[in-house]
């Protein structure tokens, strides 16, 4: 079996991985900074520096750089939640998410903008975006251990309701925050998020 041929050291295969990262590096920063309408392929091209024949190689539509920006910036949020000690019991476990969240934002106020603002403008990013949320608290699962049923509700429609309902709060809290119309320190922030979780959920549980 020969092996793959090389051009600059590197195959075929890792130049598409590398021309894919600089897309989405470049897409991430025109939807942190404009918006989802800042995203368009003549603008990644002249950012990357790359042929359009690339871009549509990698993406079929500038949609689905969009969804894969979202997406990368939101992994990326969901791998440092994994870290969370779960030592100290369960409402400091989800206090401490909060935390990581609000920190997340404060180092690249972009992210906020992708994750929370973006998708109540725009329609792809919307549907995403609330196809997503289940997913986030299907997260905390692992992530809270055992003490994740006093909070996560079970069913499948539960967990939706749920969802919905602190997506709405929960963005809203964030947004006013990271624009700086909410002037409170990050402690704060996380006490009223964590406040938001047991008042919503607990609601939702009672009416399952």
């Amino acid at each position: 079996m020969s092996s793959p041929k090389l051009w600059r050291g590197q195959t075929l295969r890792d130049r598409s991985l590398d021309r894919r990262e600089q897309m989405l590096d470049v897409g991430e920063e025109l939807l942190g900074t404009g918006g989802a309408a800042a995203v368009t392929t003549r603008a990644v091209m002249r950012q990357t520096n790359l042929s359009p024949r690339y871009f549509y190689e990698t993406f079929d539509t500038r949609e689905d750089l969009v969804l894969a920006v979202y997406d990368r910036v939101e992994t990326r949020l969901f791998e440092r939640m994994r870290e969370v000690d779960t030592g100290a019991g369960l409402r400091a476990a989800i206090r401490e998410i909060f935390e990581i969240c609000a920190r997340y934002f404060e180092e690249d106020p972009g992210r906020a903008r992708i994750l929370l603002r973006e998708p109540l403008a725009d329609d792809t990013l919307r549907k995403h975006s609330a196809d997503r949320a289940p997913a986030f608290l299907r997260l905390l699962i692992p992530v809270l251990g055992a003490e994740a049923g006093a909070v996560v509700p079970d069913g499948d429609e539960e967990l939706a309701l749920g969802a919905a309902a602190l997506g709405g709060s929960l963005v809203s809290l964030y947004l006013e925050w990271t624009d700086g119309r909410l002037p409170v320190g990050r402690d704060r922030l996380a006490d009223a998020a964590v406040a938001v979780v047991f008042a919503v959920l607990g609601a939702v549980r009672e009416q399952g």
